[in-house]
Order: structure tokens, then C-alpha cells, then sequence
């Protein structure tokens, strides 16, 4: 349609250049039929303008006629097509409206020019080195003279290490490497892959790619802030596609020389993207961490950067309207476990306090293969990470396999990255309402581990329950969302539900006590990436002194954090008296409980827990007590009553025995009568004495019961 639209404005556009063409050629008829014949006198030409012949010979009434017929015919068919065209810009705003909005993803390392070079210690391909003599080349190349200048160059740093003949093999090799060959593959690449919105990192020509890719691409640039690095991000969109609403690259502050002086290497480039069909707007990121996945001390360094990516997506988006718009992050992080590096970012920000994007709590990763593979590395350290509260993953183009001993840049792969390429969905917005309603729900009713919400998701999820725009959640509008959300009990859940609130209703303020009373650290997702986070802290040991804590927290928070603020971050786990260490429980359960994201409705509470006892829905008693009733429903509504399958009833009849929640009666109650013919071939017969020998069958591997 687009195309056939096209068609239609470029002959529009001819029709009407013809319909001028021959209305000037009929003025030019009236003007030459003017002339006085009889003397051959006309009126007076301006200098150097062609006299014109006297044309009452070739002129007659008869041709007259037929250019009059001629222009009222294009006319017509002007008509015709503008016609043509409004029913097409019709057909056209139809499409648009109903398809499904989709985004292509490209991250790409491309290798800057001056820094591929087979004669950089982390290439040297075709010399035979091993471990132990990179090692010995890293440590010569990194050397620094007293005005923290390099010392050595190529070959002075592989001087005394590689023989005269790996020397001349690596710069046989080098000519894979060579940018007059590279850039030619690598816009081949980027054009054929036809991203949507690309992120180019190690970008060091970004005028020759903006030039390359005007055609279809518009672009922003943030260089990183050393003078010695000419590279840095690029963001490209397809101009037909989004419109720029807002851009801003930040260098990342990595600390202080010893003279004071603030660290700068690499930075950080946001944008902020509008649809121009729908008008929403698209949040995209795209960075690069500090180098050397391998080296364990960069860690706290690239945590440092991400925590100051965070601290400014919230500030950017909060100043630009657009904290609930979907997000995406793409970049070399130069991380082999990007869980470890997000689960101490968090660490940092939930014990501060300080308010944060969710994005840091519900990012999800891209799962791809490696998309590095040179000699000194094979590994995954690019990532498109997106809220899939947001979007949905259409496609993941595999990175390619190589064979054995195969490393890149090659003749074939013009970078030694891989691109990383995804295609999302836009979700709509009844489906992400949906969704949230039965985050509550599962963190509230369920067992099932949960993102926390925010403060505008929760009331998302509650204006779901309250389907009569009541401001209250009744009986029928539980039922009615549980319905649509296929929440199918075999009990009356909501009913044990609605007898956990006062009046059996629930109002807003109760809709968010009940889900922060249910919502512990146990229950939220990706707890793993907290537990990698201790790990780090302690050194893989169990507990850590607080002291050791507190150093390692002033080692990878930004360095706008005050001592007194570090101090308060190691307060907040409320040890008690005497003791001096922390375990891998405590310190998951008090980061969790620190600052979800839904702050100011925790604050909201606390000055509510002041109010008399008794009122409906305040106190700090009611609280509690609302608590105690849920846990009470959760036993009430056992998961044995909605088992399905043999495998499921298995797991939860032993966590329902190894919490001894059923006594002998319950259990006969619960399962002896529900003889599901799947069961029948993996059960075993127990005995209930107190019945007389009455068999009830329980899947096989579930502990004896008497």
C-alpha cells in the first residue's frame, strides 16, 4: 500500500505538471492569436526574448477545441487520483491501526578502525601463544611512564616473548584487518540485517556511517570522553518509522587519580523515540562497559557504570515524561554473568533507598550464543536486554557457529562481535493491564515467584479488579477478572479472598497492604542474581563482617554517594546487638525489603500505621493482621486442591507435609476422594488408621503418612 501510495502522489505530481504545461501552452495560443495581422505588429518583446512568428496561419479553432479537451481531461483525471489517493491514506491508517507494532534490534560491536589491528595483544593471530605469555604481553603493554603515557609499542611489548617468526605471521595476518576492507563488509551487514534501531558501539567514523545510511537511518553519537579513544556509541533509526523526541550521552565517572581528578572512559547514550503511526514513545539505550570480562577487579567497575545508567535513565525519562514507556538496552558489557553485575547494581540502589527505574528489577536478557570468539575470548559480553513487561520476543537470529580454531575478524566476519539481532512486539495496552492484574493476584493468592510492581502498575492492576469504576473490589469483579484472566480455582478462592478485608471489599489502600504483606524476598524473582551479589561481597564464603561490607559497598557505589550514605546503606540490615555478620539470608531478605519500587506507597503506610485502632483499613494492626489472614486462606486453599497432573501433586503435597499444613483428616478430605485416573499408575496406598483403613492414594516418592 505504501508503495502503490507512493505511485500515486509521483503521478499526481506529473498530472499536474502537465495540466501548467498546457494551460501555459493556451495562454501562449491567446497571446500569439493577439497580434495585429494586418501590419505585423504585436506587443513589444523584452530584450534577448525570441519574436515570436506570426501565427495566424498555424493557429485555428479546431486545435483550440482539442487543448481545451485535453486540459479538462487531466483535469479529470486529477480528480480521479486525488480520489484514488484519499481511499488509499484510508486503507493505509487501517492497516496501521490493526497491525501488530513490531521493532527490530541490532547491537553491534563494529571494531574501530585504530584499534583493529592484529598486532593488538588481544588479536595476534597466527602466532602460537599460550595463556601464560599473553599474560606477559598485557602486562608490557599496559605499562605506564611517570605522565601515564604508554611505554611500549609494536613489537616492543612482544620483545623477548614471541620469536621474529610469530612476529612476521601476525603481520601476514593483519590484512583481514585492514578498514578499507571491514567498512565495505560491515555496512553490507547492517544493510542486509535492516534494523529498525541499531546500537553501534566502537563507532569511530560516525560521519561516513551517517552518510551510508541517510537514506533510511537517522542518528546520534556520544564519543567517548578520552582524547586517545576516537570511538564511540551510535544510534541509528529508521526516519520513516520513529521521529527523535530526546537524546542525551553521559561518560561514566569510574572514580579519582591521585590528583583529585575524575576518571572518564567510557560513557552512555539514551534516546527517546516517538512512534509516527501511534505516537508513543520507545526509550533506548546503548553503552559500553569497562574492558576485560576476564578480570574479576572490572567488576566493580562496570557495576559502578551500570548503577550511574540507572541513575540517569530515571532521571531522563522522569524529566521527559516517559518513566512508563517500554525500555531497551543494548551494549558490549564486557561481563561474562550480566545476572552478578545487575544483582549488585541492585544491592547498590534498594539500599539507598533512593528511587530507581524498575527497569533495573525486571530488564530480562536475550539469551544468545557467544558473540566473541578470538584467541584471548570466547564468550557472551553482548546484550539487548528489554522489560518484557512491555515487549514480547518475536525472533533472535542465531549468532553464527564456527569451527573448531576458527576465531574473527576473518575474511567472512568483519568484526571481532558478532551482531546480535532481535524482534519485539509491542504489547497492548489491555494485555499489560492483564498481565499486572495477575502479577497481584499470583503474589497475593498464589506461590509462584513475581516482579515487584510499581506504584502506577499497582493501580493498573487494581483499575482491572475494579470493574465498575467503583474505587472498590467487589465479589462479581473478582469473579468477572478471574474469569478473563483464566484464573480457573477449584476452590473458592475468591471468597476466601474477600473474608481477608474488612466489610468484604477491597479498597485500594488494602489492594497494595495485601500485596507488599505477601510479597517477601523468597517470592521474587531473579533472588539467584542477589545471591551472586553476596557472593562477590564475601568472596564466596557464607557470611560476611560488616566491615568488609561496608568497604566493598564504598568500592563499586558512585562516588556522589557520601560516607554517612554508605554508613546508612549497612544500618538498614538492623543486625542485632553483638553481632558482626551477615548470611546470604539476611542480606537477600533486607536488600529486597529496602526499596521496592513502589516507595511512596510504603511511606503512605507507615503514616497510616499511626491511625486509631479499629478503622477500616489503617493501622499498623491491621497490617499484621491482614497478613495472618492471607497466610491463613493460603493453607485454607491448599494447592492439593487444584492439582492436575501426578509430577504437580507430588511437589505440593511434600511441601504441604514438610510444613506439616495437613493433618491426617485434611489430607483424606483433600486427596482420598479425588482418584485422578492419571495418578492411578504412580500412586501408593497409605493407610488412615483413624478411618478404619480407609486407602487414599498419593503419588509415588511422597513420604509415608500415618
Amino acid at each position: 500500500l505504501k508503495s502503490c501510495y507512493s505511485a500515486a502522489a509521483t503521478q499526481r505530481t506529473a498530472i499536474l505538471a502537465m495540466g501548467s504545461a498546457a494551460a501555459a501552452a493556451r495562454r501562449s495560443s491567446n497571446t500569439v492569436h493577439a497580434i495585429n495581422v494586418q501590419d505585423g505588429v504585436g506587443p513589444e518583446e523584452p530584450p534577448g526574448h525570441p519574436v515570436v512568428e506570426k501565427a495566424s496561419s498555424s493557429w485555428s479553432p479546431r486545435g483550440s477545441q482539442q487543448l481545451e479537451m485535453r486540459v479538462e481531461q487531466l483535469e479529470g483525471l486529477l480528480r480521479q487520483q486525488a480520489t484514488e489517493l484519499e481511499r488509499m491514506k484510508q486503507c493505509l491508517d487501517c492497516v496501521e491501526r490493526d497491525c501488530q507494532r513490531t521493532i527490530s534490534v541490532l547491537q553491534y560491536n563494529i571494531l574501530a578502525s585504530y584499534l583493529g589491528q592484529n598486532t593488538q595483544p588481544w588479536f595476534l593471530y597466527g602466532a602460537d601463544i599460550t595463556p601464560k605469555q599473553r599474560e606477559q604481553i598485557f602486562k608490557k603493554f599496559y605499562e605506564r611512564d611517570e605522565h601515564g603515557k604508554p611505554k611500549n609499542f609494536w613489537p616492543k611489548y612482544v620483545e623477548g616473548i614471541l620469536t621474529d617468526e610469530q612476529v612476521a605471521e601476525v603481520v601476514k595476518r593483519d590484512e583481514a584487518f585492514k578498514w578499507s576492507n571491514r567498512q565495505t563488509k560491515l555496512l553490507t551487514e547492517i544493510r542486509g540485517l535492516n534494523a529498525d534501531i541499531m546500537s553501534l558501539v566502537e563507532l569511530d567514523h560516525p560521519e561516513t556511517f551517517a552518510q551510508a545510511l541517510s537514506d533510511g537511518w537517522d542518528m546520534v553519537f556520544h564519543k567517548r570522553p578520552r582524547n586517545a579513544s576516537k570511538d564511540g556509541c551510535g544510534v541509528f533509526w529508521r526516519k520513516s518509522k520513529f521521529r527523535l523526541v530526546a537524546s542525551r550521552g553521559f561518560d561514566f565517572i569510574d572514580g579519582n587519580d591521585n590528583k583529585g581528578r575524575e576518571k572518564r572512559d567510557r560513557g552512555c547514550l539514551m534516546v527517546i523515540l516517538e512512534w509516527r503511526s501511534q505516537g508513543t514513545p520507545l526509550v533506548f539505550l546503548s553503552t559500553h562497559l569497562a574492558k576485560d570480562p576476564d578480570d574479576r577487579s572490572q567488576t566493580a567497575l562496570r557495576v559502578r557504570q551500570v548503577t550511574q545508567i540507572m541513575e540517569g535513565l530515571t532521571a531522563f525519562t522522569m524529566a521527559n515524561g516517559a518513566s512508563d514507556a517500554p525500555v531497551i538496552l543494548c551494549g558490549d558489557l564486557n561481563a561474562k554473568h550480566f545476572g552478578e553485575i545487575r544483582g549488585i547494581a541492585r544491592t547498590v540502589w534498594q539500599v539507598t533507598g533512593s528511587e530507581l527505574h524498575k527497569f533495573l528489577w525486571c530488564a530480562t536478557d536475550v539469551p544468545t550464543g557467544p558473540t566473541s570468539i578470538t584467541k584471548a575470548r570466547h564468550c557472551r559480553i553482548d546484550a539487548v536486554q528489554f522489560l518484557n513487561s512491555h515487549l514480547e520476543v518475536l525472533e533472535v537470529k542465531p549468532v553464527p557457529r564456527l569451527p573448531s580454531g576458527e576465531v574473527i575478524p576473518n575474511d567472512l566476519y568483519p568484526s571481532d562481535h558478532f551482531p546480535v539481532f532481535v524482534r519485539f512486539r509491542m504489547k497492548e495496552s489491555y494485555q499489560m493491564h492483564r498481565e499486572l492484574a495477575r502479577a497481584w493476584l499470583e503474589c497475593v493468592a498464589g506461590r509462584e515467584k513475581v516482579h515487584p510492581l510499581t506504584e502506577s502498575e499497582l493501580e493498573c492492576a487494581f483499575e482491572f479488579f475494579d470493574r465498575d469504576r467503583s474505587k472498590t473490589i467487589h465479589r462479581h469483579d473478582l469473579e468477572e477478572a478471574c474469569l478473563d484472566l483464566q484464573c480457573y480455582f477449584h476452590v473458592d478462592v475468591q471468597d476466601l479472598l474477600l473474608g481477608c478485608f474488612p466489610d468484604r471489599e477491597i479498597t485500594y489502600d488494602n489492594f497494595v497492604r495485601a500485596y507488599e504483606v505477601r510479597l517477601n524476598h523468597e517470592r521474587i524473582r531473579c533472588i539467584g542474581e542477589l545471591e551472586c551479589a553476596f557472593m562477590y561481597f564475601s568472596g564466596d564464603r557464607h557470611v560476611i563482617p560488616l566491615d568488609e561490607l561496608e568497604s566493598a559497598f564504598r568500592d563499586i557505589t558512585p562516588i556522589n554517594f557520601s560516607d554517612e550514605e554508605v554508613k546508612e546503606m549497612i544500618r538498614r540490615l538492623d543486625l542485632p546487638e553483638g553481632q558482626d555478620c551477615v548470611d546470604v539470608h539476611k542480606f537477600c531478605e533486607v536488600v529486597c525489603k529496602a526499596s521496592f519500587p513502589h516507595q511512596d506507597r510504603r511511606k503512605f503506610i507507615r503514616e497510616t500505621s499511626v491511625t486509631p485502632r479499629g478503622t477500616t483499613g489503617g493501622g499498623r494492626s491491621f497490617t499484621k493482621e491482614l497478613g495472618r489472614k492471607l497466610d491463613s486462606m493460603m493453607l485454607s486453599s491448599s494447592p492439593l486442591s487444584r492439582v492436575s497432573t501426578d509430577e504437580d501433586a507430588s511437589a505440593r503435597l511434600q511441601q504441604a507435609l514438610r510444613f506439616n499444613v495437613l493433618g491426617s483428616e485434611a489430607l483424606y478430605e483433600q486427596v482420598g476422594r479425588k482418584r485422578l485416573p492419571e495418578m492411578q499408575p504412580h500412586t501408593a496406598s497409605i493407610v488412615d488408621r483413624r478411618r478404619g483403613g480407609s486407602p487414599i492414594l498419593l503419588p509415588m516418592g511422597v513420604a509415608t503418612v500415618e
